[in-house]
């Protein structure tokens, strides 16, 4: 005859599992309670000057430290001297020195060294800037159409038919044709055909146009592009916990947590620009003009775009001079390479676009030419524009060229600004919040069912610590007020769990059993209703975030790290605690 199966009892390797767990969620999450320090960090400055500023100012900052880059950073007592210091150091330091707000935590060092770093803080808790980014779209399509105009041109002159293919004022995605015989129609309709299969001929106005669906997918691929090329140029700042996200059809909103000083940030992230190369034409009807207001002929087509230019980095002169040495792509410096091979001694344009709002709020192309050179040799893939009035135009070039030229121009709709002391208050309130929470349930569990009411508190507490080393852990996971009540929330779900489960137990010591036989059951009879409740919660956590932005997302990320904790902690956690101590006893009308 089988022995029964004991009860209430853990393989030694559940509990190896659950320590480990628990320590290695322990050490992410323990950064995070530490708070941080607001300082000040300075680079490419000169070191005379800044000693000379901190020893007039010793009170000003309350520790120095100093990197092997040559970088300091400067810990202030709190937010409010954090900004004095900054606003002081721009004038003693000048402009060429770089001064940035930022946070150092309070952890101990051999925290970070372990790879334990606090969980990235949103815009409503850090403070900072929220901006919101209108993309027209339109003029990605005309781009398009632009692009298709000049090569359809080039292909009529090259069969020897009327180059005279033009743009429709009224709609710039419609191409109006000469009156064309039969043949030559043909001859059209092929090379549509094979280069652009998304554009349909209107016999009736003998026009191409662009197709609905391919209008509407080139409008979402510009929102998209534009997507990731502001990420791009937000890494570059050094914006760590910046958010970036489509808003409706052709919004984009961006948040900037810790960035108190947005004008850098709103120049390089609404900054549109990009880079062609010109040979000159002396019949040119429209010159552009450089910065010398010298009117420069441009040839009708460009003969490279900036799109080709795959790196852009600062660098100087002979002559100490602000440059920026360009990388193009394969495709592009085999183009530059036959240009500058045939036209050796010729003049060559560098123009530079970007679009501005007018006083109607339209968005307006501005072009200006940088330099123009002479060719002395031929050109490949790596060259070098100089012409630059200042090192900060030659940073901020090369920046928005490495980031990627904009595929539709933006102009910034809205901009709000959240303080660091209101962000320091919501930390405060959020996190006061969550202790009177976490005190209140858990004198209520130690009133209402004594010893158990003991392991429900660790519990609590477990979960509380697996919900932060999770957050930290998650890549791109940021806190958020709304993440506070998340945590709050599941919290409580926690308790649930486990008065669901000690109730259980009551209920099978009324009815006789032994404290044994009432644990294993009160488990085994909890159990199903706490997994269906917690699956649906975490289906509508789910579609919260998917369908959610910002707010909503930190709140449902916080709901779905604390349903998965809640579950280990307060089934499998309490559990483990209770088998050892009272699982296999046998007595009965017990109480807890």
């Amino acid at each position: 005859m089988n022995k029964a199966t004991p009860v209430n009892r853990y393989a030694l390797w559940h509990y190896a599992v659950l320590v480990l767990m628990l320590i290695v969620l322990s050490m992410q999450a323990l950064p995070s309670f530490f708070g941080d320090h607001p300082v000040v960090s300075v680079s490419h400055h000169s070191h005379h000057a800044l000693q000379g500023w901190l020893n007039a100012h010793p009170e000003a900052v309350s520790e120095v430290r100093y990197d092997s880059q040559g970088n300091v950073t400067l810990i202030t007592p709190d937010i409010s001297q954090q900004q004095n210091v900054q606003q002081q150091l721009k004038g003693a330091l000048g402009a060429d020195a770089e001064i940035t707000l930022d946070y150092l935590s309070a952890a101990p060092a051999w925290l970070s060294r372990l790879g334990a770093e606090p969980v990235k803080l949103g815009l409503d808790l850090r403070g900072g800037v929220q901006l919101l980014l209108w993309v027209d779209t339109d003029q990605a399509l005309t781009h398009q159409a632009d692009a298709l105009l000049q090569s359809l041109n080039l292909w009529l002159d090259s069969q020897r038919l009327p180059p005279t293919a033009s743009l429709n004022q009224k709609d710039k995605t419609t191409v109006q044709l000469p009156m064309l015989n039969a043949a030559d129609r043909t001859k059209v309709s092929g090379w549509f055909t094979e280069h652009y299969p998304q554009w349909r001929f209107t016999s009736a106005t003998h026009r191409w146009q662009m197709t609905d669906t391919e209008r509407e997918a080139m409008r979402h691929q510009a929102v998209r592009q534009n997507i990731d090329i502001l990420r791009k140029r937000i890494d570059a700042l050094g914006v760590a916990e910046a958010s970036v996200q489509r808003q409706g059809k052709d919004y984009i909103r961006i948040e900037l947590p810790g960035v108190h000083d947005p004008k850098q940030a709103k120049s390089v992230i609404g900054a549109t620009a990009s880079l062609a190369f010109y040979a000159l034409d002396p019949t040119s009807p429209k010159p552009l003009y450089d910065a010398q207001h010298n009117a420069v002929p441009l040839a009708r087509h460009a003969i490279l775009g900036g799109e080709h230019i795959i790196d852009a980095r600062t660098s100087v002169d002979e002559m100490r001079r602000p440059q920026v040495d360009i990388r193009l792509d394969k495709q592009g410096g085999e183009t530059m390479l036959a240009f500058t091979r045939r036209h050796l001694g010729d003049p060559m344009a560098t123009v530079y676009r970007e679009y501005q709002a007018n006083a109607q709020g339209d968005l307006v192309a501005h072009e200006r030419v940088i330099n123009v050179a002479t060719i002395q040799s031929a050109l490949s893939d790596r060259f070098r524009i100089t012409g630059l009035s200042s090192p900060e135009e030659a940073r901020n070039l090369s920046m928005l060229l490495r980031a990627g030229a904009l595929t539709a121009p933006i102009k910034i709709v809205e901009e709000r600004a959240i303080g660091p002391t209101l962000g320091a208050e919501n930390i405060k309130a959020g996190f006061s919040a969550l202790a009177v929470g976490m005190i209140g349930m858990a004198i209520f569990m130690v009133l209402w069912y004594r010893r158990f009411g003991w392991v429900a508190i660790v519990s609590l507490t477990a979960n509380l610590m697996m919900q932060v080393g999770l957050l930290a852990l998650l890549p791109g996971a940021v806190l958020t007020l709304p993440g506070i009540a998340g945590l709050v929330l599941t919290v409580g779900m926690a308790v649930d769990t486990n008065v669901l489960i000690f109730e259980r137990i009551r209920d099978r010591l009324r009815a006789g059993a032994s404290l044994a036989n009432a644990i294993d059951t009160g488990y085994r009879a909890a159990f199903s209703t706490i997994f269906d409740a917690n699956i649906t919660t975490l289906i509508s956590a789910a579609c919260l975030y998917a369908v959610g932005s910002g707010p909503l997302q930190g709140f449902a990320t916080t709901l779905i790290l604390g349903l998965c904790a809640s579950m280990i902690t307060g089934i499998v956690g309490t559990r483990a605690i209770i088998n050892p101590i009272w699982g296999r006893d046998r007595r009965r009308a017990v109480t807890i």
